[in-house]
């Protein structure tokens, strides 16, 4: 039987090769989409701007220091406004109301525990509607920390060297490690931009995933009405390995294109979508949802005019309301939940928060795993109605 999944599969291949649908459709259309919208916003990013919480309940030298130095640096000034908050409960209430983006909370104590070697932990509050503060505040406290384990390494190791404990914050200061010296020489901002070519050209890859998996679906119709279908059933073969076939063909163009599209991108506007490996398994999972998605709606149509017409629905509504058309951030809030519930959402959400944050694999666990949720649910559908003889 899969002897003849792989022969069915092969004349799918060579027929949509032949036809020249597979390349415009896969490769051409969405690629030239890319390239175009790479040379037209690759680097015109929007001004970037975002508030921070700053919590003191120290009220220690240390975070007068990290604030003097946050106000004084230039690759802050203008994008990121610093607001007092009294406590962290306030913090976490101007947080949910989106009046701040997120909060930096210096705990009590926390100068007194430093000077004295101790260490303390500074907490960040973040939203993930609004990222890029989220990135500000976590630059600034990762160099906060960088510089709490240095005061408390000094401290211990002239501890250690048997200096009285009344002369060890004397000497630790006259040796350089007296207090907070925060610098901010490069720029925090830079882990929040996704440049909008990469935006846009992972919204055609989304997008024509669709098309190019449809494509397949709808040469089933054609088939059928040509009697090519039911003389393969009359064959010794099992109902779905036509259906099957024309899955595994739609799965792999659809893959093949997203690529071509990512890689096209990447070349023209010099901008990374992210780490390679996390980019791949996401493109993988978005492949996976459409193709299932799609199979289990366009099977159910009876007429080429309705197999074009939901396909064109499905690609476009997906791409309309899971930000491949339209950013995210600038739909409506409700929209903004709304897309969440296609794939599109998730690989877009994935795929900002990849090109923003340059994380890896681990960070956009969750977007991938719904992914295959949603391929999962569709496609078992898809193969009820097929063992009903729904489809087709």
């Amino acid at each position: 039987m899969w002897r003849a999944l792989v022969a069915v599969s092969a004349l799918e291949l060579r027929t949509r090769l032949r036809d020249g649908t597979a390349l415009v459709i896969a490769l051409l259309v969405p690629v030239t989409l890319a390239t175009l919208f790479s040379l037209a916003l690759g680097g015109d990013d929007p001004p970037l701007r975002a508030t921070v919480g700053f919590v003191d309940l120290d009220g220690g030298e240390f975070p007068a220091g990290v604030r003097r130095e946050v106000l004084a640096s230039e690759e802050l000034k203008g994008s990121v406004t610093l607001r007092d908050l009294p406590s962290r409960e306030e913090a976490a209430r101007a947080l949910d109301a989106d009046e701040i983006g997120s909060a930096i909370v210096f705990p009590a104590g926390f100068s007194r525990n430093v000077g004295d070697g101790r260490g303390g932990d500074v907490a960040v509050l973040t939203s993930p509607r609004s990222p890029l503060a989220g990135v500000v505040a976590r630059a600034i406290v990762d160099r906060i920390s960088a510089l709490v384990d240095a005061r408390t390494l000094a401290v211990r190791a002239v501890l250690l060297a048997g200096v009285p404990g009344d002369e060890v914050k004397e000497l630790v200061e006259r040796n350089g490690a007296a207090g907070p010296a925060l610098t901010l020489s490069d720029d925090p901002l830079s882990g929040g931009k996704v440049d909008l070519a990469v935006y846009y050209g992972s919204g055609m890859a989304a997008l024509f995933a669709f098309f190019v998996v449809g494509a397949s679906f709808r040469g089933l119709l054609t088939e059928r009405k040509l009697g090519t279908l039911d003389r393969m059933r009359a064959g010794p073969l099992a109902p779905w390995v036509p259906f099957a076939g024309k899955a595994a063909v739609g799965f792999t163009l659809a893959l093949v294109s997203v690529c071509v599209t990512w890689a096209a991108s990447v070349l023209v506007s010099g901008a990374t979508w992210g780490d390679p490996l996390a980019v791949f398994a996401v493109l993988l999972a978005h492949v996976l949802a459409a193709t299932a998605i799609t199979m289990l709606v366009a099977g159910r149509v009876r007429t080429d005019a309705q197999a074009d017409g939901v396909i064109m629905v499905i690609s476009f509504v997906m791409a309309f309301l899971g930000g491949s058309l339209v950013p995210m951030h600038n739909l409506p809030e409700v929209l903004q939940g709304v897309a969440l519930l296609t794939p599109n959402g998730w690989t877009s959400t994935a795929l900002t928060e990849l090109a923003g944050s340059g994380a890896g694999l681990a960070a956009v666990a969750g977007p991938i795993a719904v992914l295959c949720a949603i391929a999962l649910v569709a496609g078992g559908l898809a193969v009820i109605g097929l063992k009903k003889g729904m489809l087709l």
